[in-house]
């Protein structure tokens, strides 16, 4: 199987529905670059077994936190937390430890985004 199809098999098992439609949405607009996210960033990157997903999902979601990202990835990503298993604490925890490193700000904005993808994942999944 190449790479593209592993990278499309991984968005819909970590990201679902949703996941898919997202990136059929890049796909659209920007077919090169939802290539690149699919076949480096699912088909390679988040498909080596050397870090589980639960491992992966952390520190995918500090190095956006990091960052300020404040947009759809971050909130993208905390769901996939979700998903893979990382409970609302465990994700909780990352956002207070990144705050030392980050600052209080970009941990708090990162907390409100966090707040809406929780609640959108709960009323997903019910």
């Amino acid at each position: 199987m190449d790479k593209i199809q592993v990278g499309w098999n991984r968005i819909e098992e970590i990201a679902g529905e949703q996941g898919v439609k997202t990136m059929e949405e890049v796909q659209d607009f920007s077919p090169r670059l939802a290539k690149m996210a699919v076949e480096f960033g699912y088909g390679d990157i988040y498909s080596d077994d050397t870090l589980d997903l639960k491992q992966r999902a952390m520190i995918t979601l500090s190095s956006l936190i990091s960052q300020g990202d404040q947009g759809t990835a971050l909130t993208f990503h905390f769901k996939i937390a979700l998903k893979v298993g990382l409970s609302k604490e465990e994700i909780l925890e990352v956002i207070n430890h990144c705050s030392g490193y980050v600052g209080f700000p970009k941990a708090i904005s990162s907390l409100s985004h966090f707040k809406k993808a929780y609640s959108e994942f709960e009323n997903e999944n019910k």
